[in-house]
């Protein structure tokens, strides 16, 4: 009798829950990230998203690439005026203050200090410094990098240089440069791209011993036009076109980069200085022995090495559960483990002092000595200069070394004007 009760309600139960939804899981939480890392690295980053995702259910990102820094910079701006920001997203260092301003992303102290906190002790401060504004962290340090100097071994055997180091100083570059470069053009000494000139502006002024820019009364006032930097960018015009030893690669943004590389990988070019975030795809891709040292010194004696890369933050505009949701992915990508893997894979710097001193990334070096010298460069790091927290200052910037290297127009001339024009800005 029981029996036939039983199956009798089954079919009415069935009736009953048909139209009520009760999902048996709890859908995990969807984090939209805009990255903005392409090529080799973009498919790194991308494997990390998918490690992540497989490694637990309660969240999920969705890696989407958007393009080079300025790309991602522009569509975060355009995604704020819309109201649909990302979770997260990925934005050259210098460009953060820009959004703090506008008030469109989120502090995040109070996560990292809550139950699902993380030791920022354990980073390296003077990169941890830029991620933080007015006393508060608006973002985390993932991808940083530095300029590190890459030269053709076999290019320096053939033409009679010591391959075992690379140049110490300017003049040690300067001579060969001279020495690589071929009468018919086929090979070139040095390569200098123009469509993202910052770093090669910058250490060029530091290490002459000048400034790009100083604080008065608080206040950023441009500096480059003094005489020790026009002295230090007429240098570097020179070995373009009066030793003509030096090739320029002409392109927007990082086209002109990957030209360089490019033809730096393919023995077109004996030295060039490039990111360490690069390291892993010339090492791996070149057919020769590649040489890496830190950047020369200037004539001075003075070595400043400019730093770049990304901060990732969480968009004002991202709801309450999702920034929850988008801060647990962020904390797990910098953790040590992946901080060390990330280095190792990428070439770019091991921001957390924990993954430095990992084993892991200890056996790496010991195997990759080029790596090391990433590492050690770091002790010439050179902050931001205080002009370049105004995302104005930059792209006019950049017009300066378009106009002496392109256009061939007078060093101070130029640098004055452009000096002018910066001060402008800043008002």
């Amino acid at each position: 009798m029981r029996r036939s009760v039983s199956r009798k309600l089954v079919p009415i139960l069935l009736v009953l829950l048909a139209g009520v939804s009760l999902p048996l899981f709890a859908a995990p939480t969807q984090v939209v990230f805009w990255s903005a890392l392409g090529g080799n690295n973009g498919k790194i980053l991308d494997a990390f998203v998918q490690e992540f995702n497989a490694s637990q259910s309660d969240v999920q990102v969705v890696n989407e690439f958007q393009g080079a820094y300025a790309d991602a910079e522009q569509k975060l701006m355009a995604s704020i005026a819309s109201g649909k920001t990302p979770d997260l997203c990925m934005l050259e260092i210098s460009r953060i203050p820009a959004f703090v301003a506008a008030k469109a992303l989120v502090p995040l102290d109070a996560f990292a200090s809550g139950p699902n906190g993380i030791d920022l002790k354990d980073f390296v401060q003077g990169l941890l410094d830029e991620s933080k504004i007015d006393g508060k962290l608006y973002s985390l340090p993932q991808s940083r990098s530095m300029p590190v100097f890459y030269y053709n071994k076999t290019m320096f055997k053939a033409a009679g240089l010591n391959a075992d180091k690379a140049p110490a100083t300017w003049k040690d570059v300067r001579e060969a440069a001279i020495k690589l470069t071929s009468p018919d053009g086929s090979k070139v000494g040095f390569g200098i791209q123009t469509g993202n000139p910052w770093w090669y502006f910058q250490t060029a002024v530091e290490s002459y011993g000048s400034e790009i820019s100083k604080l008065v009364d608080g206040k950023p006032v441009p500096t480059f036009n003094s005489p020790e930097a026009v002295a230090a960018l007429q240098w570097w015009y020179d070995l373009v076109k009066k030793d003509k030893a030096a090739k320029l690669y002409v392109g927007q943004g990082l086209t002109s980069w990957e030209l360089l590389q490019a033809d730096f990988i393919s023995g077109k070019v004996g030295m060039m200085y490039i990111t360490t975030g690069w390291m892993g795809n010339i090492l791996a891709n070149s057919k020769f022995e590649v040489g890496v040292g830190k950047l020369a010194a200037g004539p001075t004696g003075v070595r400043k090495i400019p730093t770049g890369g990304n901060g990732i933050v969480i968009p004002a505009g991202s709801p309450k559960v999702k920034q929850e949701a988008a801060w647990t992915f962020l904390k797990w990508l910098t953790d040590t483990k992946q901080t060390a893997k990330w280095a190792m894979q990428t070439g770019y710097m091991p921001l957390r002092i924990s993954a430095g001193n990992s084993p892991e990334l200890k056996a790496y070096i010991a195997k990759n000595p080029a790596f090391e010298v990433a590492v050690d460069s770091m002790l010439y790091a050179s902050p931001f200069p205080a002009i370049k927290r105004n995302p104005k200052t930059e792209p006019t910037c950049d017009v300066l070394w378009e106009r002496i290297f392109i256009n061939n127009e007078p060093v101070q001339k130029v640098a004055d004007e452009v000096a002018k024009q910066v001060t402008q800005q800043l008002q």
